[in-house]
Protein backbone atom coordinates (compact mmCIF):
# COMPACT_ATOMS: atom_id res chain seq x y z
CA UNK A 1 0.00 0.00 0.00
CA UNK A 2 1.36 3.02 -0.90
CA UNK A 3 1.45 5.87 1.76
CA UNK A 4 -1.48 8.53 2.52
CA UNK A 5 1.06 11.61 2.67
CA UNK A 6 0.37 14.23 0.07
CA UNK A 7 1.93 13.93 -2.39
CA UNK A 8 2.77 17.22 -4.60
CA UNK A 9 4.03 15.54 -7.94
CA UNK A 10 0.39 13.80 -8.03
CA UNK A 11 -2.23 14.57 -10.32
CA UNK A 12 -5.39 15.63 -8.97
CA UNK A 13 -7.88 13.15 -7.75
CA UNK A 14 -10.38 12.18 -10.53
CA UNK A 15 -13.16 10.32 -9.59
CA UNK A 16 -11.96 7.11 -11.83
CA UNK A 17 -8.97 7.97 -9.81
CA UNK A 18 -11.08 6.99 -6.58
CA UNK A 19 -12.40 4.19 -7.85
CA UNK A 20 -8.45 2.84 -8.42
CA UNK A 21 -8.21 3.29 -4.78
CA UNK A 22 -11.16 0.81 -4.52
CA UNK A 23 -9.79 -2.31 -2.04
CA UNK A 24 -10.45 -5.77 -4.13
CA UNK A 25 -10.84 -7.17 -0.97
CA UNK A 26 -14.41 -5.72 -1.03
CA UNK A 27 -15.27 -8.95 -2.73
CA UNK A 28 -14.63 -10.90 0.18
CA UNK A 29 -17.73 -10.98 1.53
CA UNK A 30 -19.39 -12.56 -1.54
CA UNK A 31 -16.58 -15.38 -1.31
CA UNK A 32 -17.66 -16.47 1.88
CA UNK A 33 -21.53 -17.55 0.68
CA UNK A 34 -22.10 -19.84 -2.70
CA UNK A 35 -18.64 -19.72 -4.46
CA UNK A 36 -19.20 -22.26 -6.90
CA UNK A 37 -19.46 -21.38 -10.80
CA UNK A 38 -22.30 -21.00 -12.97
CA UNK A 39 -23.95 -23.69 -14.78
CA UNK A 40 -21.90 -22.13 -18.18
CA UNK A 41 -23.92 -24.75 -20.39
CA UNK A 42 -27.42 -23.61 -18.64
CA UNK A 43 -25.89 -19.70 -19.52
CA UNK A 44 -24.78 -20.64 -22.47
CA UNK A 45 -28.40 -22.06 -23.50
CA UNK A 46 -30.22 -19.42 -22.84
CA UNK A 47 -27.76 -16.97 -24.59
CA UNK A 48 -27.79 -19.04 -27.57
CA UNK A 49 -30.21 -17.60 -29.60
CA UNK A 50 -29.38 -14.27 -28.72
CA UNK A 51 -25.85 -14.88 -29.24
CA UNK A 52 -26.37 -16.39 -32.59
CA UNK A 53 -28.36 -13.13 -34.22
CA UNK A 54 -24.97 -11.13 -32.83
CA UNK A 55 -22.70 -13.78 -34.57
CA UNK A 56 -24.94 -12.95 -37.77
CA UNK A 57 -24.36 -9.15 -37.68
CA UNK A 58 -20.77 -9.74 -37.17
CA UNK A 59 -18.64 -9.38 -40.66
CA UNK A 60 -16.96 -12.81 -41.32
CA UNK A 61 -13.47 -12.26 -40.93
CA UNK A 62 -13.93 -10.30 -37.59
CA UNK A 63 -14.88 -12.40 -33.98
CA UNK A 64 -17.11 -11.36 -31.19
CA UNK A 65 -16.70 -11.19 -27.98
CA UNK A 66 -19.64 -11.44 -25.44
CA UNK A 67 -20.12 -11.57 -21.62
CA UNK A 68 -23.20 -12.52 -20.04
CA UNK A 69 -24.59 -12.55 -16.57
CA UNK A 70 -25.58 -15.86 -14.77
CA UNK A 71 -29.23 -15.83 -16.30
CA UNK A 72 -27.73 -15.69 -19.77
CA UNK A 73 -28.36 -12.39 -20.30
CA UNK A 74 -25.99 -10.69 -22.61
CA UNK A 75 -24.35 -7.31 -20.47
CA UNK A 76 -21.77 -6.58 -23.00
CA UNK A 77 -20.01 -7.06 -26.68
CA UNK A 78 -17.41 -6.46 -28.77
CA UNK A 79 -16.16 -6.95 -32.16
CA UNK A 80 -12.50 -7.80 -32.54
CA UNK A 81 -10.99 -7.20 -36.32
CA UNK A 82 -7.90 -8.87 -37.02
CA UNK A 83 -4.87 -7.41 -35.69
CA UNK A 84 -2.12 -6.52 -38.08
CA UNK A 85 0.97 -6.34 -36.28
CA UNK A 86 0.25 -5.72 -32.49
CA UNK A 87 -2.27 -8.42 -30.81
CA UNK A 88 -5.63 -6.43 -29.94
CA UNK A 89 -6.77 -6.66 -25.73
CA UNK A 90 -9.50 -6.13 -23.72
CA UNK A 91 -9.71 -5.82 -20.03
CA UNK A 92 -12.85 -7.62 -18.12
CA UNK A 93 -13.83 -6.29 -14.92
CA UNK A 94 -15.75 -3.86 -12.58
CA UNK A 95 -13.56 -0.63 -12.88
CA UNK A 96 -15.82 1.74 -15.49
CA UNK A 97 -12.41 2.04 -17.24
CA UNK A 98 -11.83 -1.75 -18.69
CA UNK A 99 -12.97 -2.06 -22.00
CA UNK A 100 -15.87 -4.29 -20.75
CA UNK A 101 -17.53 -3.06 -18.09
CA UNK A 102 -18.90 -5.66 -15.51
CA UNK A 103 -20.27 -3.44 -12.46
CA UNK A 104 -23.02 -5.46 -11.59
CA UNK A 105 -20.91 -9.21 -10.63
CA UNK A 106 -19.64 -8.06 -7.62
CA UNK A 107 -17.54 -11.58 -7.20
CA UNK A 108 -15.44 -9.76 -10.03
CA UNK A 109 -12.86 -7.71 -9.49
CA UNK A 110 -11.78 -4.03 -10.84
CA UNK A 111 -9.06 -5.78 -13.29
CA UNK A 112 -10.50 -9.15 -13.91
CA UNK A 113 -9.28 -10.71 -17.18
CA UNK A 114 -6.97 -9.36 -19.93
CA UNK A 115 -8.37 -10.88 -23.51
CA UNK A 116 -5.62 -10.74 -26.21
CA UNK A 117 -6.08 -11.74 -29.68
CA UNK A 118 -3.04 -12.21 -32.09
CA UNK A 119 -2.56 -11.67 -35.46
CA UNK A 120 -1.69 -14.47 -37.95
CA UNK A 121 -2.77 -16.98 -40.48
CA UNK A 122 -6.52 -19.11 -40.22
CA UNK A 123 -8.32 -18.70 -36.77
CA UNK A 124 -7.53 -15.96 -34.55
CA UNK A 125 -5.12 -17.31 -31.66
CA UNK A 126 -6.95 -16.12 -28.06
CA UNK A 127 -5.02 -15.59 -24.66
CA UNK A 128 -6.42 -14.56 -21.54
CA UNK A 129 -4.53 -13.56 -18.21
CA UNK A 130 -5.90 -14.12 -14.73
CA UNK A 131 -5.39 -11.21 -12.68
CA UNK A 132 -5.43 -11.69 -9.67
CA UNK A 133 -9.02 -11.73 -9.41
CA UNK A 134 -10.03 -13.54 -6.04
CA UNK A 135 -12.90 -15.94 -8.44
CA UNK A 136 -10.32 -16.66 -11.32
CA UNK A 137 -10.95 -18.22 -14.62
CA UNK A 138 -13.27 -21.13 -14.61
CA UNK A 139 -13.15 -23.11 -17.95
CA UNK A 140 -15.97 -25.52 -19.16
CA UNK A 141 -14.63 -28.56 -17.29
CA UNK A 142 -15.07 -26.50 -14.02
CA UNK A 143 -11.20 -25.90 -13.66
CA UNK A 144 -9.64 -22.95 -12.45
CA UNK A 145 -7.02 -21.90 -14.39
CA UNK A 146 -4.70 -18.69 -14.09
CA UNK A 147 -4.64 -18.35 -18.15
CA UNK A 148 -5.66 -19.86 -21.26
CA UNK A 149 -5.12 -20.10 -25.08
CA UNK A 150 -7.42 -21.14 -27.67
CA UNK A 151 -7.94 -20.82 -31.62
CA UNK A 152 -11.10 -19.11 -32.63
CA UNK A 153 -13.71 -19.34 -30.04
CA UNK A 154 -13.79 -20.03 -26.36
CA UNK A 155 -16.71 -20.47 -23.35
CA UNK A 156 -15.54 -20.31 -20.11
CA UNK A 157 -16.83 -18.09 -16.77
CA UNK A 158 -15.33 -15.56 -14.24
CA UNK A 159 -17.24 -14.64 -10.94
CA UNK A 160 -21.27 -14.72 -11.98
CA UNK A 161 -20.30 -13.80 -15.33
CA UNK A 162 -19.69 -16.23 -18.68
CA UNK A 163 -17.55 -15.18 -21.87
CA UNK A 164 -18.33 -16.59 -25.16
CA UNK A 165 -16.14 -15.90 -28.23
CA UNK A 166 -17.06 -16.91 -31.54
CA UNK A 167 -15.98 -15.96 -35.35
CA UNK A 168 -18.39 -13.85 -37.01
CA UNK A 169 -20.32 -15.16 -39.97
CA UNK A 170 -20.99 -18.23 -41.27
CA UNK A 171 -17.87 -19.58 -38.96
CA UNK A 172 -19.74 -19.08 -36.16
CA UNK A 173 -23.28 -19.80 -36.77
CA UNK A 174 -22.20 -23.53 -37.83
CA UNK A 175 -20.41 -23.77 -34.29
CA UNK A 176 -24.34 -23.10 -32.80
CA UNK A 177 -26.38 -25.32 -34.98
CA UNK A 178 -28.56 -28.31 -33.46
CA UNK A 179 -29.15 -28.85 -30.01
CA UNK A 180 -27.48 -26.72 -27.04
CA UNK A 181 -26.06 -29.29 -26.05
CA UNK A 182 -24.60 -30.04 -29.45
CA UNK A 183 -23.15 -26.36 -29.46
CA UNK A 184 -21.73 -26.46 -26.39
CA UNK A 185 -19.51 -29.55 -27.03
CA UNK A 186 -18.84 -28.24 -30.54
CA UNK A 187 -17.84 -24.83 -28.60
CA UNK A 188 -16.04 -26.15 -25.84
CA UNK A 189 -15.03 -29.84 -26.47
CA UNK A 190 -17.16 -31.07 -23.38
CA UNK A 191 -20.85 -32.33 -23.08
CA UNK A 192 -22.97 -31.69 -20.04
CA UNK A 193 -21.47 -34.50 -17.80
CA UNK A 194 -18.18 -33.42 -18.15
CA UNK A 195 -17.19 -35.59 -21.18
CA UNK A 196 -15.20 -35.12 -23.71
CA UNK A 197 -11.56 -33.24 -24.21
CA UNK A 198 -9.36 -32.20 -21.72
CA UNK A 199 -9.34 -28.59 -21.33
CA UNK A 200 -6.60 -28.25 -19.15
CA UNK A 201 -3.43 -29.91 -20.34
CA UNK A 202 -0.51 -31.02 -17.61
CA UNK A 203 1.17 -27.92 -16.57
CA UNK A 204 4.23 -29.57 -18.26
CA UNK A 205 2.22 -28.42 -21.77
CA UNK A 206 2.56 -24.53 -20.69
CA UNK A 207 3.28 -24.06 -17.06
CA UNK A 208 0.01 -22.69 -15.59
CA UNK A 209 -1.76 -22.27 -18.99
CA UNK A 210 -4.99 -24.09 -19.60
CA UNK A 211 -4.85 -25.35 -23.67
CA UNK A 212 -7.62 -25.47 -25.29
CA UNK A 213 -8.05 -26.92 -29.10
CA UNK A 214 -5.06 -27.76 -29.28
CA UNK A 215 -3.16 -24.06 -29.56
CA UNK A 216 0.56 -24.48 -28.08
CA UNK A 217 2.38 -21.62 -28.99
CA UNK A 218 5.77 -22.58 -26.68
CA UNK A 219 7.96 -25.35 -27.18
CA UNK A 220 6.80 -28.16 -24.22
CA UNK A 221 10.28 -29.26 -23.93
CA UNK A 222 11.72 -25.95 -23.22
CA UNK A 223 13.00 -25.00 -19.48
CA UNK A 224 12.35 -21.27 -18.43
CA UNK A 225 15.55 -19.26 -19.28
CA UNK A 226 16.69 -16.33 -18.55
CA UNK A 227 15.48 -13.23 -19.65
CA UNK A 228 17.03 -10.34 -18.13
CA UNK A 229 15.83 -6.99 -15.57
CA UNK A 230 12.92 -5.09 -15.67
CA UNK A 231 12.93 -2.14 -13.54
CA UNK A 232 10.50 0.46 -12.86
CA UNK A 233 11.55 4.28 -12.23
CA UNK A 234 9.67 6.92 -10.94
CA UNK A 235 10.62 10.26 -12.69
CA UNK A 236 8.89 12.57 -10.27
CA UNK A 237 10.08 11.01 -7.09
CA UNK A 238 11.25 13.52 -4.38
CA UNK A 239 13.64 11.27 -2.68
CA UNK A 240 17.51 11.54 -4.11
CA UNK A 241 18.08 7.63 -3.01
CA UNK A 242 18.02 5.75 -6.30
CA UNK A 243 17.25 2.98 -4.30
CA UNK A 244 14.01 4.11 -3.01
CA UNK A 245 13.26 5.83 -6.35
CA UNK A 246 13.78 2.36 -8.66
CA UNK A 247 12.50 -1.42 -8.19
CA UNK A 248 13.79 -3.81 -10.27
CA UNK A 249 13.30 -7.59 -10.93
CA UNK A 250 14.71 -10.32 -12.56
CA UNK A 251 12.27 -12.30 -15.15
CA UNK A 252 12.46 -15.44 -16.91
CA UNK A 253 10.70 -16.80 -19.78
CA UNK A 254 8.50 -18.82 -17.87
CA UNK A 255 7.42 -16.07 -15.89
CA UNK A 256 6.40 -13.69 -18.57
CA UNK A 257 4.83 -16.55 -20.58
CA UNK A 258 2.09 -16.57 -17.98
CA UNK A 259 2.11 -12.97 -17.64
CA UNK A 260 4.04 -10.25 -14.84
CA UNK A 261 1.71 -7.77 -13.45
CA UNK A 262 2.94 -4.25 -12.27
CA UNK A 263 1.17 -2.40 -9.78
CA UNK A 264 1.23 -0.25 -6.88
CA UNK A 265 -1.07 -3.24 -5.36
CA UNK A 266 1.61 -5.41 -4.08
CA UNK A 267 -0.50 -8.68 -3.10
CA UNK A 268 -1.00 -9.22 -6.95
CA UNK A 269 2.16 -7.43 -8.30
CA UNK A 270 5.47 -9.11 -9.15
CA UNK A 271 6.97 -5.81 -9.72
CA UNK A 272 5.20 -2.99 -7.48
CA UNK A 273 5.64 0.89 -6.86
CA UNK A 274 4.19 3.39 -4.79
CA UNK A 275 2.44 6.82 -5.51
CA UNK A 276 -1.14 6.97 -6.83
CA UNK A 277 -0.49 7.55 -10.20
CA UNK A 278 0.29 4.05 -10.50
CA UNK A 279 -2.61 2.01 -10.46
CA UNK A 280 -3.52 -0.96 -7.91
CA UNK A 281 -2.67 -3.47 -11.26
CA UNK A 282 -1.58 -0.85 -13.88
CA UNK A 283 0.06 -3.17 -16.79
CA UNK A 284 0.78 -6.48 -17.73
CA UNK A 285 4.05 -8.00 -19.23
CA UNK A 286 4.36 -10.65 -21.72
CA UNK A 287 7.23 -12.41 -23.96
CA UNK A 288 6.29 -11.32 -27.55
CA UNK A 289 9.93 -12.29 -29.04
CA UNK A 290 13.75 -12.44 -28.31
CA UNK A 291 13.85 -8.93 -28.96
CA UNK A 292 10.99 -7.67 -27.71
CA UNK A 293 8.68 -7.71 -24.74
CA UNK A 294 4.73 -6.51 -24.50
CA UNK A 295 3.36 -3.81 -22.14
CA UNK A 296 -0.74 -4.23 -21.96
CA UNK A 297 -2.35 -1.48 -20.17
CA UNK A 298 -5.01 -2.30 -17.44
CA UNK A 299 -7.62 -0.03 -17.84
CA UNK A 300 -5.19 2.07 -15.80
CA UNK A 301 -5.91 5.72 -14.63
CA UNK A 302 -2.77 6.97 -15.92
CA UNK A 303 -2.19 4.87 -19.34
CA UNK A 304 0.41 3.19 -20.84
CA UNK A 305 2.94 5.01 -23.48
CA UNK A 306 5.67 4.58 -25.43
CA UNK A 307 9.07 6.44 -23.57
CA UNK A 308 8.90 9.39 -26.38
CA UNK A 309 5.36 9.94 -25.12
CA UNK A 310 4.88 11.81 -21.86
CA UNK A 311 0.90 13.02 -22.66
CA UNK A 312 -1.65 11.96 -24.99
CA UNK A 313 -4.12 9.01 -24.97
CA UNK A 314 -3.18 5.49 -23.52
CA UNK A 315 -2.43 2.65 -25.21
CA UNK A 316 -3.94 -0.55 -25.42
CA UNK A 317 -0.17 -2.21 -25.83
CA UNK A 318 2.94 -1.41 -26.50
CA UNK A 319 6.40 -2.87 -27.53
CA UNK A 320 9.42 -3.01 -24.76
CA UNK A 321 12.59 -2.95 -25.99
CA UNK A 322 16.22 -2.63 -24.76
CA UNK A 323 16.73 0.68 -24.76
CA UNK A 324 13.02 1.86 -25.62
CA UNK A 325 11.04 2.22 -22.43
CA UNK A 326 7.48 2.55 -21.39
CA UNK A 327 5.66 4.92 -19.33
CA UNK A 328 3.11 3.96 -16.78
CA UNK A 329 1.58 7.02 -15.71
CA UNK A 330 4.89 9.00 -14.98
CA UNK A 331 7.03 5.85 -13.93
CA UNK A 332 9.58 4.52 -16.42
CA UNK A 333 9.57 0.91 -17.51
CA UNK A 334 12.95 -0.29 -18.75
CA UNK A 335 14.33 -3.80 -19.94
CA UNK A 336 17.69 -5.05 -20.19
CA UNK A 337 17.56 -8.20 -22.03
CA UNK A 338 20.05 -11.18 -20.45
CA UNK A 339 22.26 -11.29 -23.19
CA UNK A 340 23.15 -7.53 -22.46
CA UNK A 341 23.57 -8.03 -18.41
CA UNK A 342 26.99 -7.25 -17.25
CA UNK A 343 28.14 -8.91 -13.92
CA UNK A 344 30.77 -7.07 -12.47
Amino acid sequence: MSSKRPDPYDRAMSPLAADDDESDRDIDADLRGDTRPIDLIDVFGRARGVVAEMVRSTPTGDTLVVVTNELGFPVGQRAIRRPESLPYALVFGRHNRCTLSIPHDSRVSLRHILLTAWPGQGALRLRGYDLGGRAGIVLADGKRVPGFSALGHVALSFGRTGLVVLPGGPAGLSLLEGTTDQAFQRLTGIDRDGGGIRLAISAMAEPSVAQIGGYRPIDVEARPQPRGILRLRSLKSKSQRGAEASRELEVDSEQLQRGLLIGRYSDRCSLAGSGRNLSRVHALVTEEGPNSLLVYDLASTNGVRPGHETEGPSHSVVRLRHNEPVMLGHFELSWTPAERIRVH
